[in-house]
């Protein structure tokens, strides 16, 4: 499976994995801007434009965007994160000129109807609503202004009810002109398709556009000190997150640290957090550890929700598996266990043609290369135990660690 790599005259990057062994094609353009590039008055202006880019082009209104795709089978998606915005498409591979055209068309030709601006504040507006009322989603927003205060970073992609009620037609242009740029594009396909297909469509439907050229600036996060908030809920459940900074991507020890947040508290059942907080003391439903790296920062923390009665069990238990991890290297056969863990997990995330055909392109655009699989598994075994405690020692010990509760009332 060999990936090909096209750069067009007008910028943009095509990034091309034939899969002769499947029907399907997943295609879509990747961006390299989300809500961390939004102007500090226009919170929310890259997920906003998410939205708005299905709302109508020169040619086509809502309903035979949604359609389009959907009539064959298909399958038109969007997200934006803190530093991308991806718009994808799942089809049968007859249908990828169809695929293809149509996220042409609702990427650079959108025309932001004034009437349909209107509206998708007041959805956006719910959606804001409906997330601050799920605790176990608003308690990770709050956690990011925490651990990045005053940077775009710390800021909610979906933005606020009062930046959001501000946008316009104008700002929106405004935005596409200064991040859609000729070296922020990736377009990246995974399927069945060949390349003499993949070369006429992307002539035909790619190469006519024309993109500004420029450049994103990102500014560095600074440090922070720790902080510890408490929030008052009415619910019958308190939510806690601890945490802080941790490695960028590709920096210091961030795989050794990817590994040791697998261990400790990633999806699996056999989670440290999981099995001595909920199986052996059953003191929680939930409980579990993340890390986000991103190509100039990185942060960590874990997450639970318990009764308030048992608020300070959960803490000393949790304080007790970060102690352990710091404390005491990894024996043989654990580190044995959790490099075979996490190489089987993303092992079957790699499976899946559309977690490649984003991955591929998000790498081509952070790093202008594409690291074959077989560089994350060597990269995981050639962990050592040392490395992980070290990790755990400089991240666990030294750094400044942040605590927020959401308080039951």
């Amino acid at each position: 499976m060999d990936t090909k790599i096209h750069e067009l005259p007008n910028g943009i990057r095509v990034v091309h994995k034939y899969i002769p062994y499947t029907r399907a094609v997943h295609c879509g353009f990747i961006i390299n801007t989300g809500s961390r590039d939004d102007l500090d008055d226009q919170m929310g202006m890259a997920h906003f434009i998410e939205h708005m880019v299905f709302k109508g082009t020169a040619k086509r209104k809502t309903y035979h965007i949604l359609n389009y795709l959907e009539s064959v089978g298909g399958d038109l998606n969007a997200y934006t994160t803190k530093d991308k915005i991806c718009l994808y498409a799942s089809m049968v591979s007859d249908y990828f000129g169809r695929a293809t055209e149509l996220l042409t068309d609702i990427t650079f030709h959108s025309t932001f109807p004034s009437q349909e601006i209107v509206k998708e504040k007041q959805v956006i507006s719910e959606e804001i609503d409906m997330y601050r009322d799920m605790h176990d989603e608003a308690i990770f927003e709050d956690f990011d202004d925490m651990i990045y205060p005053e940077h775009s970073l710390g800021k909610p992609i979906l933005g606020t009810k009062s930046s959001i009620s501000t946008f316009t037609q104008d700002h929106l242009r405004a935005h596409l002109k200064r991040t859609f740029l000729q070296g922020n594009v990736v377009y990246g396909i995974v399927g069945n398709v060949q390349e003499r297909e993949v070369k006429a469509v992307i002539d035909k439907y790619l190469a006519p556009l024309e993109l500004p050229t420029g450049e994103t600036i990102r500014m560095v996060p600074n440090l922070t000190q720790g902080e510890d908030r408490k929030v008052e809920i009415s619910t019958g459940q308190c939510h806690e997150i601890i945490g802080g900074r941790a490695y960028a991507m590709r920096k210091g020890h961030y795989v050794p640290f990817l590994l040791m947040d697998n261990l400790l508290g990633g999806p699996a059942m056999n989670s440290r957090l999981n099995l001595n907080i909920r199986e052996k003391h059953g003191l929680t439903y939930s409980i579990s550890s993340f890390y986000r790296p991103y190509q100039d920062s990185g942060m960590w923390g874990i997450y639970f929700a318990c009764e308030r009665k048992n608020l300070g069990k959960i803490r000393k238990l949790v304080e007790k598996e970060l102690k352990s991890l710091a404390d005491k290297k990894l024996g043989i056969l654990q580190l044995s266990q959790a490099k075979k863990q996490l190489i089987g997990q993303i092992t079957l995330g790699y499976e899946n043609l559309l977690n490649q055909m984003l991955g591929d392109s998000k790498d081509l655009l952070d790093w202008d290369e594409i690291s074959p699989f077989s560089d994350y598994v060597e990269a995981v075994e050639s962990v050592t135990a040392a490395q992980i405690q070290d990790a755990a020692q400089e991240i666990f010990r030294h750094q400044q660690v942040s605590r927020i509760t959401y308080l039951a009332g």
